[in-house]
């Protein structure tokens, strides 16, 4: 076991946390690009395709917003989880 302060942390609660770091440090960037993405999809529609003013950059900038929210909500169900699991084992 580690000991870090107050706190001593083993090995696979090290593993633990950094993977939650991985997890949630990247969601952001996740969010971001799907936002992004939407938008270049929607403008190249409109601008190459279908030669349209901005109707396919609205829609598929509102699909890459609802995608990131997707994301964070799959994320937030899954903490509540991972906290339900670690509260019924009594950690």
């Amino acid at each position: 076991m580690l000991q870090k302060g107050m706190f001593t942390v083993s090995k696979s609660g090290k593993k633990e946390i950094f993977l939650s770091l991985m997890t949630y440090g990247t969601l952001g960037l996740e969010m971001g690009l799907s936002l992004v993405i939407g938008l270049g999809m929607g403008y190249c529609l409109d601008r190459y395709v279908f030669h349209t003013t901005s109707v396919f950059t609205i829609i598929f900038t509102i699909f890459g917003i609802v995608a990131g929210m997707k994301r964070l909500y799959t994320l937030w169900k899954r903490a509540e989880q991972d906290d339900e699991r670690n509260n019924s084992t009594g950690h």
